[in-house]
């Protein structure tokens, strides 16, 4: 017997309004926000770096863990609907993914501590759906000890000459593995991006930028965040020189998500180790096209909330949203955590304005999750949060 639930379009709705009630008025205890639909696992929409949705088609699309396996999702007028015809298909493979996605193609790498698996979907014009492109290619790690220092989570992108990468951690190091050509059924052996250990709770995410890929990581052991980019062009395994965007100060974290502007511009959403009172708890660090970079905290940590899980997305009218969690941890029984963000330009001076609550609900709210691309003029942007009880909720940002 399948334990998911799909909600009814009132209940999206129901989300939806306590979403514009909230942005009116701010905080407001008394109102919740319903979940869309729910799973069998807890927390669907972790990772920290990874994307679950996409839109393509004319809908909102995700992917996300199930007992057994994966699932996709379609939000339609009715609701969110599994998309239960592909669920063999997807039967057995790790549910954590992040996906790239095209006009015609969903390409996934999901992620389990010893293993990753990069599953494409294609789109069927006639029939109206997605149907597996080819099947699912499994790269395996070495197992290792503690489990702690096997692969927490990975990311995907594809270049400008359609070759695809996967980034991921292991053992403490960062490690890029890349397609044999454009189809992703063959796959290189691990490359090192990294050239010192970092602590086993770091992590790395790859993003593509106009004509190269780059891999960021966090080092705590260093107390830095690093960047390092490939040329399109160059061979698989001649990456440029290490860029640091910050060090000191306790500067780094395992929380890592980023967006790309047209114009190259990279912006990573981040968590700091600062840790203090009334201290920002999150950076946003910008790299310009030339390669400047500048590093905005924002976000203090307060006896009303902790920030922690930051996302950033492409808003409209060159504007940035900046979405993160807020753990409460003032004393409130029972403990609910909500997600609050705020906007700025795409060039700001600095994050000073307060974040708004996005979501809230009976529960924890955590992880928010959106999608790489920004959807098509028109269309508001979507994201979607979980709790330990595997409901997902979601809201829109006009």
């Amino acid at each position: 017997m399948r334990k998911y639930v799909s909600f009814s379009r009132a209940a999206i709705c129901a989300s939806v309004l306590t979403l514009f009630v909230l942005c009116a008025h701010g905080a407001a205890a008394e109102i919740f926000a319903q979940p869309v639909f729910r799973v069998d696992a807890g927390r669907p929409t972790q990772d920290k770096p990874q994307s679950k949705l996409w839109f393509a088609h004319g809908s909102w699309w995700a992917w996300l863990p199930v007992e057994g396996g994966s699932s996709v999702w379609k939000r339609s007028a009715e609701g969110w609907q599994r998309q239960t015809y592909l669920d063999s298909s997807l039967k057995g493979f790790p549910g954590q993914a992040d996906v790239w996605a095209d006009r015609d193609t969903a390409t996934a790498v999901l992620v389990a501590p010893d293993r990753l698996a990069v599953v494409q979907l294609r789109w069927n014009g006639p029939a109206q759906r997605y149907a597996l492109a080819t099947p699912p290619s499994t790269l395996r790690v070495p197992p290792v000890q503690p489990p702690a220092e096997g692969i927490e989570t990975a990311t995907i992108a594809r270049d400008g000459r359609s070759r695809w990468w996967i980034a991921y951690n292991w053992q403490r190091e960062m490690f890029v593995r890349h397609s044999i050509g454009a189809s992703t059924r063959e796959w290189s052996n691990p490359i090192a991006v990294s050239t010192a250990k970092a602590d086993a709770d770091d992590i790395c995410t790859i993003v593509a930028l106009p004509g190269s890929v780059a891999v960021v990581w966090s080092d705590q052991d260093h107390d830095a965040v690093y960047f390092r980019e490939h040329d399109d062009g160059a061979s698989p395994e001649a990456w440029k020189p290490i860029e640091t965007a910050a060090s000191g100060g306790r500067t780094a974290d395992d929380h890592l998500h980023t967006a790309v502007a047209e114009d190259g511009t990279l912006y990573i959403a981040t968590k700091n180790s600062v840790d203090a009172m009334d201290q920002p708890q999150l950076v946003l660090r910008i790299r310009d096209p030339k390669g400047k970079w500048r590093n905005l905290p924002y976000a203090p940590r307060t006896k009303a909330g902790e920030p922690s899980r930051p996302i950033v997305l492409l808003g409209r009218s060159s504007r940035l949203l900046l979405i993160h969690s807020l753990y409460h941890k003032d004393g409130l029984e029972p403990r609910r955590d909500v997600i609050v963000w705020q906007t700025t330009a795409r060039q700001p001076v600095d994050l000073t304005p307060k974040a708004a609550i996005l979501l809230d609900s009976d529960g924890l709210l955590n992880n928010v999750t959106g999608s790489k691309a920004a959807p098509p003029e028109g269309q508001p942007q979507l994201v979607l949060a979980s709790d330990p009880e595997g409901r997902v909720f979601e809201a829109q940002l006009r």
